[in-house]
């Protein structure tokens, strides 16, 4: 690895490799550093045995990454490849530290600017009964299943709100394990009709609508119902797994007993602890969903565009490229998704979990009344000082806060000076820390 070059990229999935294939072909040197063994993030997640995998997978965005792929080989001995390190956080002198899991140790980088494209978060609403085993998020799954090529065993339960859990049903029934049902909180055929502009800018890109229509095909013909305006109201343990109990827009009430629960609300963007645009002096640009969560077609025109934006910071000179048509169209996407699946919270118990790190739950926030700032809500209640540092609590810590008039804003929850690190580290990485 080139311990001061050009450039730091950190994550491998397509905002960062098209930034990092782009930069090397200006002629830049590049690491590009990713925490598992191979590019692709979330996404593109590399199947983990031996030949190609047997998940079906989606041929426009299977094209795509194919091609970043194969510009991946040609840039040659200009973008150094780090994988299976993690991105730890900066110092204030400008160096930026990676937990190399094959050395065992932890090692600095000092590139001249950096590129960061972590990915986003997966929003999952507390609902009673969610950190139970055997519950997952819906993009969790989906990974396992990329990584593995099987499908987890025994009965499954897909539910939440937006397209990916219609992904990854149609996913699991291709691998041979389709789920019990699929449970939409929104009501998207019915939002269609009384917000067509909405449904316009929904079927306006040609790959998303096969894309969605691919997975419409294969749930039909494997029989899974995709039920709309029904939410799971409680999650318990069962001698098999889990009893889950779920009510419809109508009030009718049905339970389930299953072995695994997949839920997902959405897509956060991932910039907790992020270093600013510009750190001593080094230019730094997110970039993909990490940024703006606009999905995986737009992480790329992100990605080449982060990487102008580095090369005009550095004094090089390149042609202006306009990514901003694809990325507008991007979001005109997004927010028809926005308003097609909108949906009512989950309620929750006063002993729903709030924060999964810490075991916090709903009626904790009754001793914070007396709080002034996100700070003591911080170190006196504990929410957000878990090892995710709010990724997944702090915005339901929010709305709970609001809910008993507590003052709680997501941007001053880590105060003026981000928490280090941003992901767990070892002592024995630490000690063998080099420079």
């Amino acid at each position: 690895m080139l311990s001061q070059p050009d450039v730091l990229v950190v994550g491998g999935g397509p905002a960062g490799v098209a930034a990092a294939v782009d930069l090397a072909g200006m002629g830049l040197s590049v690491v590009l550093a990713d925490q598992r063994d191979q590019l692709g993030g979330a996404v593109h997640r590399a199947y983990a045995g031996t030949g190609h995998s047997p998940v079906k997978r989606n041929a426009h965005h299977l094209r795509n990454w194919q091609s970043l792929m194969q510009q991946v080989s040609q840039v040659g001995d200009r973008l150094s490849l780090q994988l299976q390190s993690v991105f730890l956080g900066v110092e204030g002198n400008g160096r930026y530290l990676l937990d190399d899991r094959v050395a065992g140790r932890v090692c600095s980088v000092r590139p001249k600017a950096v590129v960061l494209a972590l990915g986003g978060v997966e929003r999952v609403l507390p609902l009673p009964g969610w950190e139970l085993p055997g519950v997952t998020t819906a993009g969790g799954m989906q990974v396992q299943l990329k990584e593995t090529g099987e499908a987890p065993k025994g009965p499954i339960l897909v539910a939440g709100s937006g397209p990916l859990p219609l992904a990854l049903a149609a996913q699991l029934a291709a691998a041979g394990n389709p789920p019990l049902a699929v449970l939409e909180r929104g009501q998207p055929f019915r939002a269609a009709l009384s917000q067509p502009g909405a449904a316009f800018n929904g079927l306006r890109s040609l790959p998303h609508v096969m894309e969605a229509l691919g997975y419409a095909k294969q749930l039909l013909q494997s029989g899974v119902p995709y039920r709309t305006g029904c939410t799971v109201t409680a999650i318990e343990s069962a001698p098999d797994g889990l009893r889950v109990a779920t009510v419809n827009r109508h009030g009718k009430n049905q339970v389930y007993e299953l072995a695994h629960l997949a839920l997902h609300d959405g897509l956060d963007v991932n910039q907790t602890g992020l270093p600013p645009q510009s750190t001593s002096g080094v230019p730094v640009v997110w970039a993909g969903d990490c940024r703006e969560v606009l999905g995986a077609d737009a992480a790329i025109s992100d990605g080449r565009q982060a990487a102008l934006q580095v090369a005009k910071a550095l004094g090089y000179l390149c042609n202006d490229v306009n990514f901003e048509a694809s990325l507008q169209s991007a979001r005109r996407m997004q927010a028809a998704l926005r308003t097609l699946y909108l949906a009512p919270a989950p309620s929750v118990t006063p002993e729903t979990v709030i924060c999964r790190c810490e075991g916090l739950r709903a009626s904790s926030f009754e001793a914070l009344k007396g709080a002034a700032s996100p700070h003591e809500i911080r170190l006196v209640g504990r929410f957000a000082m878990g090892a995710c540092q709010g990724r997944f609590c702090a915005r339901a810590a929010q709305d709970m806060a609001a809910q008993s008039d507590v003052p709680f804003e997501l941007s001053a929850l880590h105060g003026s000076t981000p928490r280090w690190p941003l992901r767990p580290v070892s002592v024995a990485a630490l000690a063998a820390y080099i420079e």
